[in-house]
Order: C-alpha cells, then structure tokens, then sequence
C-alpha cells in the first residue's frame, strides 16, 4: 500500500485527477476505455494540444498509467489498443482514500448510505436512502441499482446546479423529469441499458452537452430542439434486441430531424434511421465534418448516391456502418470517388451488386465486415492487397459463390468470419496466404461437406469454430480416430458451437482439445 501510495503522489498532476476517476466505479469494475476518456474530458481533466483532439489527448494520458503499471488493460481490440481497463483492488483502496480526503469522491453503500462530507462527485451503489449534502457535486454515478431511489431524482431537481456528469448507465430508470433542462453546465449524460423512452423537450437547454449515450435505452425519437446543443460531440443511439436472431431488424437506430446539420461539433453519431429523414438527413450528414464514425439504418437504395456525396465531405471519417431497409434493398455506394483516407473500420449491410471499388484505396481499413450483399463474384482478389486489414467477415448470405479461394494477401489478417454463406462447397486457402491467422469462424454452411484440408496451412492459428456445421465435422477431428484430426492439431482450441434456442448468441459449445 506505501508503494502504491508513492506511485500515485509521484505523479504529473494533470493524471492524479485521472487516476483518482478509477475510485468511483466498484471493485473489480472494468470501464471502456472510450467511456472513461469521454468522463474525463467532461470533467476538464483533459488539456488541448495543438493539432490534436481532446480525445486524442486523453488516450496518450490512459497510455501513460497504462505504462505506469497503474491501470490494467482487461480487453484489447483486434489491433492491439487497449479497449477496456481496471486497477487493482489494492490501488483502488489508495485512490478512495486519497480521493475522500481530497473531497474528489465519496462512495455511498449499504454500509454507507449518508455523508455530510463536502465531496464534488458522488458514487451510489447499491444503496437505498440517501442523505448527503449536494451543493458542491459536479458529478453523480449509479451502480448496482436493483431499484431506483426516486428521492435521488427529486433530490437533483434544483439543488444540482454544477453538475457536469450524470451517469446512470444500467440504472432501473424509466423517465426523465422535465426539470433536467435546468442543469446548464451539464456535460455528460448518459442513460445506457436503461428503460428510458422519452427525452424531454427540455434537452434543448443543455447547451454545454458533449456526451449523449442513449446505447441499448428505448429511447427511438430524438427531440427537434437537439439542434441547439452545438457542443455536442458524441451522440450515441442505438438498440439490440437480443431476444431475436441476428437480422437485418436485430439492431435499430433513432429517428433524427434533418437540423442535425448544424451540430458541426459531432465526432460519433450512431445508429440513425435514414428512412425518416431521407434525402434531406442524407445531405444535413455531410455538413458535419468533424465526424469519425456514422451509423446508418434503414437506408433506401435511391438515397445512395446522395450519402456517397456527404461521406466524400467527411475527411475525418473513421468507421462507418450502412445498412439498408431491406435484404432485397440494393446498397449503392459506388459513386464514392474520393472515400475518406483514415477509414479503419466498414461495416457493409444489403444487397451490393458488386464491391465498391473504392474499398481496395482504404489503406488504413483494420476491419471489414459485409452482410446480405449476395456477391456472385469473389470479393477476395479486390480486398487481398490492403495493407492493414485485421479483420475480415463475409456473413450471412454476403457471398452466393459455391467456391472461396485465398490465393495471396491477406498478410496481416488475424480474425477471418465466414458465417452463414448457404451456396459455399469449397474453402481454399494456398499456403503462405493469411500466414497471421489467429481466429477462424466457419459455419452454418450447409454445402460444405467436409473440413477444408488447407486449414492446414494456418500454423499460427489458435482459434477454429464451426457453427451449426455437421455432427460428422466434430467425428472426423476427434483426436483419437478423426480420419481429418491431422487438419487441426496444431490448433490450440477448436470449437464446435450449436445454436440453441431462438435468443441471439446462444450457443452450446462442444471443445475438441488436440494436445491432450
């Protein structure tokens, strides 16, 4: 504890605020590294350097603890950032401490429901009544709720007014008073997982609004008054119903006016229902250019040309995600001539014709994922040369060939998905090609009749699942009589996974350990 004590006072005061954030979550608490940045840049942690984002700044401060051995990485994405973090429970007990007696937190319990300590940010968890005094907190945090403290709302009306953060993330919550309009400062509002429906027409007053996640809330129907909030940076929306197989209505978006133009301050705007606002929404988006990533649902084949158009204005661009109304719905997207140079993810969802030729410019492109687009042709010979790509997913009818043949490329690749591709007989891989490969999704593929011999070729792969492929894949790579066992031993782990139920993701899994 006296070493993690000096660790913490030896360090540059612009991370001792940031490494004190982490006493507010609960114990063994993992936080997406994104979230975490977001809250620290609300709370003016975060300082502006030239020719950088606030958000950019703030991932060189999570790297630098990261470097320190003060914040564990708990997740990484596919290229190896950091994707979510912790501190361990020992540190976490310096940081309350250091944190109460600097009146940066207090964290009310069960055991500790009230406080009369001057604090500026409140932690809740898993407490019932409430007594503490208000008049200094900036920030306000809900854990582990079973059930919501109506008090607590009534409590933030009026006596709250420097509040920059509410985060009420998987909180029992089902409404939003009218009086949330009166927290001027506020900065960061979050109501992620919870059974919110409605935002009041009083979101307009939120003027200093930079964070409005709404992700897997039910909220479907932004207020037209959202146009005034022209800080806004992050506006987060969508909702999974899990309760369903995966499908093109599996995930929908919001409903946003076409004034959404004139917040020239977005960075992340996600999932929007382009039915609703046609091809006026489609233009209002390329005003918007700060924007990284965009999200789009619904969105009608006539209407593709006209977002080609406002994707060419987005020279920031960094993920984008288009799905159209339909399967049946042709995605046209090939009139993009000049796509944004710093794509680093695609997600592709509907009928393509053809690959957009402009995907193989996209040097930057990690991950591509294509559904429903029922290609006749290959896409491979177009994606096989991008230098960076990590990712690849062909799914869910994205292919109507009989054959895939990985003939060269694909030198980086680590996750490759071939799933749902109904026509597919032959999975061809030559050696040397995907010599990276760590993960390897196959399945259902009800054509495809015996396990693909050049798996074989993948010496670096650990992972190898068949989704709802035939009980006589799972005989033949027995380890112990498998006439194809020689295919996959040099596989760490391979999995045979069988859907079970009607919920998405549902699986039972079977694990056939060749070293054993």
């Amino acid at each position: 504890m006296r070493i993690l004590s000096l660790s913490y006072h030896h360090l540059p005061y612009y991370l001792k605020s940031c490494v004190l954030y982490f006493g507010i979550f609960p114990e063994d608490y993992s936080i997406s590294c994104i979230r975490l940045i977001r809250l620290w840049i609300a709370e003016g942690f975060v300082k502006l350097k030239k020719g950088k984002t606030l958000e950019e700044v703030g991932e060189e401060y999570l790297t630098e603890l990261i470097h320190r051995s003060l914040v564990q990485v708990s997740k990484v994405y596919v290229d190896g950032k950091a994707r979510s973090c912790r501190v361990h429970d020992l540190l976490r007990e310096v940081l309350l401490k250091n944190g109460m007696d600097s009146s940066f937190c207090h964290v009310l319990s069960k055991d500790v429901s009230s406080s009369k300590q001057i604090t500026r940010r409140l932690s809740i968890d898993s407490s019932s009544t409430l007594s503490f005094d208000h008049s200094h907190i900036r920030s306000v945090f809900t854990f582990n709720q079973e059930e919501w403290p109506e008090s607590l709302l009534n409590t933030l009306s009026g006596n709250f007014k420097l509040l920059k953060v509410l985060d009420f993330t998987d909180a029992p919550l089902n409404h939003l008073p009218k009086y949330f309009g009166d927290l001027y400062l506020l900065k960061y509002l979050s109501l992620r997982n919870t059974k919110v429906k409605f935002l009041p027409e009083s979101l307009g007053n939120l003027q200093n609004l930079e964070t409005l996640d709404l992700k897997q809330s039910l909220v479907y129907e932004i207020p037209a008054k959202i146009n005034k909030l022209v800080k806004l940076r992050h506006l987060l929306a969508y909702y999974c119903d899990y309760n369903i197989e995966f499908s093109m209505t599996f995930e929908r978006g919001v409903k946003i006016h076409d004034s959404i133009g004139c917040l020239r301050a977005l960075q992340k705007l996600y999932h929007v229902e382009a039915n609703h606002g046609g091809i006026n929404l489609i233009k209002a988006l390329g005003k918007l250019r700060q924007l990284r990533k965009l999200g789009l649902k619904n969105l009608k084949s006539e209407d593709g040309r006209a977002l080609c158009a406002s994707v060419e204005n987005m020279n920031h661009l960094e993920s984008l995600e288009v799905s159209t109304i339909s399967e049946d719905e042709v995605l046209d997207l090939q009139s993009i001539s000049t796509p944004p140079q710093f794509i680093r993810l695609l997600y592709l969802k509907g009928h393509l014709e053809k690959l957009p030729s402009w995907i193989s410019q996209l040097k930057h492109l990690i991950k591509l994922r294509i559904f429903w687009s029922r290609l006749r042709d290959s896409p491979l010979k177009a994606l096989q040369n991008l230098p960076n790509l990590l990712e690849l997913g062909i799914s869910y009818k994205a292919y109507d060939g009989a054959q895939l043949h990985f003939e060269g490329g694909f030198q980086k690749l680590k996750v490759l998905q071939l799933r749902d591709l109904e026509g597919l007989k032959s999975l061809i891989i030559d050696n040397g090609v995907m010599p990276l490969l760590k993960e390897l999704h196959i399945g259902p593929s009800p054509q495809l009749k015996e396990v693909p011999s050049s798996i074989h070729h993948l010496r670096n792969l650990t992972t190898l699942r068949f989704i709802n492929m035939p009980k006589e894949f799972q005989r033949d790579v027995d380890p112990k009589n498998g006439q194809h066992f020689w295919i996959v031993e040099h596989v760490r782990d391979v999995i045979f996974s069988y859907k079970s139920g009607t919920k998405f993701g549902i699986y039972e899994n079977f694990f056939i350990i060749p070293n054993c």
